[in-house]
């Protein structure tokens, strides 16, 4: 995965490219980088390599000649209203994927006025540039890095590992979250957890919290906040909704019909608690700012959706979708609880994560939604996390 995208022209601007991608690959790294004469494989279609690595990237930088914009193909029309033309589809796939794009301007070039330049290139008009001159290039270049990297990860000098105290630790169930940088949300910027913690492998299963119903969870005060159980008291509940319907109820598959109370009650007696969102979203993508758990793509035998199925399934079934750090069904099969507030005046806290009932666009890693904490739904479970938040 390339966390930065080189766009240029080669009739016009290569030799910048060149000189920013040796920078880039000092500063971030070699494999963070991709610009085609340098990155593509050859035997390998290049258009679909191209795709892929936009695709994949986190920063696009659009190196900008004095001639970039009055290219002319064979015929002589204007190059950027050729839809054969790469760096257009480039620019207009990064934009569409929300990447962060930067128009950067070398050999004292300018920016057109957008009115005229075709659609997909006057977005990019639009976009603050930055200049970069030859005589400044490595000072110019220093402060691109600095903007862009709370966008890519850099590289440790040696992989950090965890203590062995707390290697030899972790919960049985769990995964060990290592503490450091991650790219989080819609926009995959840098955020930073500075604790290990861990992650439950699996959502809550039926068979999991049959034990709380068992231990007089429902009825022990001690477990509950108080608003929790002034909610459990007021609609008289002892049991998740559904819990004797068998279509719902099977022992290793996820519990549903609980509220934000019940899950944060079970969490109380397990010794655990709810994770934040960004807890839960750096278990599910990793580092790399992952679209889905997996990767990029979407992939409908990797998790139970919408295109799979319409019911939860077994959490261990989806071994292929397994995220970074090892966690089943963070994609699809149910929404998950976390502790972090949607909305705090309407009492919303954040799902994560998507369901059985859910299209691919919903079931990304950045993927949230608010969901008030005494609703319950037969797509809304949760999982557990452990450590200093």
């Amino acid at each position: 995965m390339s966390g930065i995208f080189i766009c240029y022209r080669r009739e016009d601007s290569i030799a910048y490219a060149g000189r920013l991608f040796d920078q880039l690959a000092d500063r971030f790294g070699e494999e963070q980088i991709f610009m085609d004469i340098d990155t593509m494989k050859v035997g390998l279609d290049f258009v679909e390599q191209i795709e892929k690595a936009v695709q994949s990237c986190h920063v696009l930088i659009a190196v900008i000649g004095k001639t970039w914009v009055n290219i002319q193909d064979e015929e002589g029309k204007r190059r950027l209203d050729n839809p054969k033309d790469f760096v257009r589809v480039e620019i207009q796939v990064a934009l569409e994927r929300n990447i962060l794009v930067i128009p950067l301007l070398v050999g004292g070039a300018g920016m057109p006025k957008a009115v005229e330049l075709p659609d997909v290139i006057a977005k990019l008009a639009r976009r603050h540039a930055m200049k970069m001159s030859d005589e400044r290039f490595r000072a110019d270049a220093t402060r691109l890095f600095e903007q862009i990297s709370e966008y890519v990860i850099e590289p440790e000098s040696e992989p950090p590992s965890p203590p062995r105290e707390l290697e030899a630790t972790i919960p049985e169930g769990m995964v060990l979250i290592p503490k450091g940088p991650f790219l989080y949300a819609e926009e995959r910027v840098r955020a930073d957890i500075p604790y290990d913690y861990f992650m439950d492998i699996y959502p809550v299963t039926n068979d999991q919290f049959k034990k709380f119903l068992l231990a007089n969870g429902y009825g022990s005060k001690k477990f509950w906040t108080e608003e929790g159980w002034a909610w459990k008291q007021e609609n008289q509940v002892n049991c998740p909704g559904f819990w004797t319907d068998l279509n719902w109820y099977r022992a290793d598959h996820p519990v549903v019909e609980v509220s934000y109370y019940e899950a944060e009650a079970y969490g109380s007696w397990a010794g655990k608690r709810l994770p934040t969102e960004q807890e839960w979203e750096k278990a599910a993508r990793g580092t790399d700012g992952w679209e889905y758990t997996w990767g990029n793509d979407f992939d409908a035998t990797k998790c139970n959706s919408a295109e799979s199925g319409d019911a939860t399934t077994p959490v261990t079934t989806y071994t292929k979708g397994i995220s970074p750090f090892g966690c089943f069904d963070m994609a699809g099969n149910v929404w998950e609880w976390c502790a972090s507030w949607n909305n705090q005046s309407n009492r919303e806290r954040v799902l994560r994560g998507g369901s059985w009932d859910d299209k691919p666009g919903t079931l990304r890693s950045s993927g949230r939604y608010g969901y008030t904490e005494g609703l319950r739904g037969l797509t809304v479970g949760f999982r557990l996390a452990q450590g200093t938040p």
